[in-house]
């Protein structure tokens, strides 16, 4: 069964005579708005320095309502499995601050 699949291979091999032609174009997107601003608490300062480079403020607000213990465990993750580029002392204020939008229904848009 081995030499059957060299074989298969060496012939489409073979038959490649030159690298096939490749034509790159420009191409661009137009993103929609996100109007909504984050709400005013405590930590806000730090999720705009550490969250919104990647989630817009409408994503954030949107999120379910989540315990602090689920809110540290969701940025923790941020850091660790997608390799967020925050700042691990600003983690506390960052919770502060989804806890606090949440328990006050600022996260309704």
């Amino acid at each position: 069964m081995r030499a059957a699949t060299i074989l298969v291979a060496a012939l489409m091999l073979g038959g490649c005579e030159r690298a096939p032609e490749v034509t790159f174009t420009d191409a661009s997107i137009t993103l929609p708005d996100d109007p909504l601003d984050l709400p005013p608490g405590p930590g806000r300062q730090a999720v705009l320095e550490n969250c919104t480079a990647c989630h817009s403020p409408s994503t954030m607000l949107q999120q379910p309502k989540v315990s602090r213990a689920k809110w540290e465990s969701i940025v923790g993750k941020m850091i660790a499995i997608y390799k967020a580029p925050v700042d691990k002392q600003a983690v506390p204020a960052i919770v502060d601050y989804m806890v606090h939008v949440q328990a006050t229904g600022a996260d309704s848009p």
